[in-house]
């Protein structure tokens, strides 16, 4: 049986869900469509949005991780009656 906390604990407890179809098909239109952008401003303009992008993303899913973490406390809370 899988020990969640242990795995938590050890920093091997990944949430992160495998992108569908629908996203890596996605993916590969955002990817045609930053080359074509790359060529006009250059790398480092393109490296620059890229950092920029990640950075945000990073932070959106860190607070969305948060928010369920919140909610399963609650929840846990409720079912004991608290």
């Amino acid at each position: 049986m899988k020990n969640i906390l242990w795995e938590l604990f050890e920093g091997r407890y990944d949430i992160t869900p495998n992108p569908s179809a629908e996203q890596q098909e996605l993916w590969k239109k955002i990817c045609v469509e930053l080359d074509k952008v790359q060529g006009v401003f250059g790398d480092e303009w393109i490296d620059r949005l890229l950092e920029l992008e990640g950075a945000q993303a990073e932070r959106q899913m860190f607070q969305c991780y948060q928010a369920g973490f919140r909610l399963g406390a609650q929840l846990m809370l409720e079912a004991l009656g608290t």
